[in-house]
């Protein structure tokens, strides 16, 4: 055997076992799943994060039915008084329900910002504790990558890689600030 041909086949054989090398390594790759939205749903953090979202929701309905009704109020009271109120005085309130109904609108869309800013800040603390755990949990486990479960990114994942229940328990023992 000429010396090219040992040169050859030694650097063969080293890009073969560097290969293989690598090749075991990715074998050894530990992968899990998370289903975050199972997570919120099902929680104690989670139940809390929305129990808190929805009452809050819930006194937003109420001041919103209550400047409706004032809206309204206010719309039928100058249905009944249009034929004896003069043209000026007409306009004049037809203008005034205007503005009521644009700062009505206003205090809606306001409203509406609140609450995702809210719905934003209750879910993110459950998101935080929730990273803080998964992380914990692959350091403890060794696993090499943790994914979100869903249908966008995930379209097949066997439920033996599925970490959703032991997050769950760990979170559940966890204390979160709401």
């Amino acid at each position: 055997m000429t010396q090219f041909a040992r040169h050859a086949l030694t650097l063969i054989t080293l890009i073969v076992s560097g290969a293989l090398t690598q090749r075991e390594a990715q074998s050894q790759e530990k992968l899990a799943i998370v289903d975050v939205q199972r997570l919120v749903n099902d929680s104690i953090a989670g139940k809390a994060a929305k129990s808190n979202l929805e009452g809050q929701i819930n006194k937003a309905k109420l001041k919103l039915a209550g400047l409706k009704n004032e809206f309204e109020k206010q719309k039928s009271d100058l249905e009944k008084q249009s034929a004896i109120l003069s043209g000026a005085a007409l306009e004049q309130r037809k203008e005034a329900l205007g503005k009521k109904q644009v700062d009505f609108q206003r205090a809606y869309q306001d409203m509406q910002q609140d609450l995702a800013k809210a719905n934003d800040k209750e879910i993110g603390k459950v998101i935080k504790q929730v990273n803080e755990v998964v992380k914990e949990l692959a350091d403890k486990r060794g696993y090499t990558f943790v994914f979100e479960k869903d249908r966008q990114s995930v379209l097949f994942a066997s439920g033996r890689i599925d970490i959703t229940e032991e997050v769950i328990s760990a979170l559940d023992k966890t204390k979160v600030d709401l």
